[in-house]
């Protein structure tokens, strides 16, 4: 019997059938996309700490606060944690006015170059805690809606997952409502449909919260430059007159104010010597 050079199995005859450049090119899609995994948005805290430090690291130019800075110093807000005055005019400095600008008043820099490192070094201490206290909030949270959906607690030691179950998608129901009409009275079937939350619009973020919330600062103005003073003569009798709302004026109480006044201190004496005859006796 003749043998082809392949075996006698049909089989073997057939092709290995390779896949196409398209669906590989799809599963390497489909394995990056499950790869990405979304980032968590950063707290205002966590937010702030990072822009302080790379306004701060940037030591090229010293910039004036574009927003005028405040003169409240202290009065309307609380003192800076970080430079809460300036060592060349001796401003007193308010929250509001960043370590990372010059002073408001004289242009100079708030950080000597001795103190800007250790400044930087306390900002990244306190950043690195601020994210440590998030992340363990968070993972508590998670904990917390694993036992409430009945699952195993983790151990102290094994890192809890990230990713609970995904929910469900949610439907927009539809429900019948049954009523009898008082007067006609017939049933009137009514249908309630309720939306989804992920159909209505979403809130605001956090970013235009903090961006309204900084618009509504209060800044005190720095001080008017122009002197105010009174063009008037200072009278040697009465030198300590207000000049600036104009020449002050008499007025003479009333009549029956000053008659009033004289009756009663003479009430008042004739009450006293009654007193003193009665300790006589």
């Amino acid at each position: 019997m003749y043998h082809t050079p392949w075996t006698s199995v049909p089989s073997d005859r057939l092709k290995p059938s390779r896949p196409s450049s398209s669906q590989s090119n799809t599963k390497g899609k489909g394995k990056g996309k499950n790869t990405n995994v979304p980032q968590e948005a950063k707290s205002s805290d966590v937010r702030r700490l990072e822009a302080l430090l790379s306004a701060l690291n940037d030591t090229q130019t010293l910039k004036k606060d574009p927003k005028g800075g405040c003169y409240c110093q202290a009065r309307e807000h609380s003192l800076s944690t970080y430079t809460s005055i300036c060592r060349n005019c001796g401003l007193i400095l308010c929250e509001i006015n960043q370590p990372n600008y010059a002073c408001p008043h004289c242009l100079a820099s708030l950080i000597p170059g001795n103190q800007r490192e250790s400044l930087i070094s306390r900002l990244q201490a306190q950043l690195d805690e601020t994210i440590a206290k998030e992340i363990a909030a968070r993972e508590r949270a998670i904990e917390a809606a694993r036992q409430q959906a009945g699952a195993f607690p983790t151990l102290s030691g094994a890192a809890p997952s990230a990713t609970l179950a995904a929910p469900r998608p949610q439907v927009p129901q539809t429900r019948k409502v049954l009523s009898l009409d008082s007067k006609t009275k017939k049933v009137l079937v009514s249908s309630y449909t309720s939306t989804p939350a992920s159909s209505r619009p979403a809130s605001r973020s956090e970013t235009e919260i903090e961006e309204e919330r900084a618009a509504a600062v209060v800044r005190v103005p720095p001080p008017s430059a122009e002197v105010v003073f009174t063009k008037s003569r200072v009278d040697p009798i009465r030198p300590w007159a207000n000049l600036r709302d104009g020449s002050p004026m008499y007025v003479a109480p009333h009549v029956a104010e000053v008659g009033s006044s004289s009756s009663s201190t003479r009430k008042g004496k004739q009450k006293k010597g009654k007193g003193k005859e009665a300790a006589n006796l």
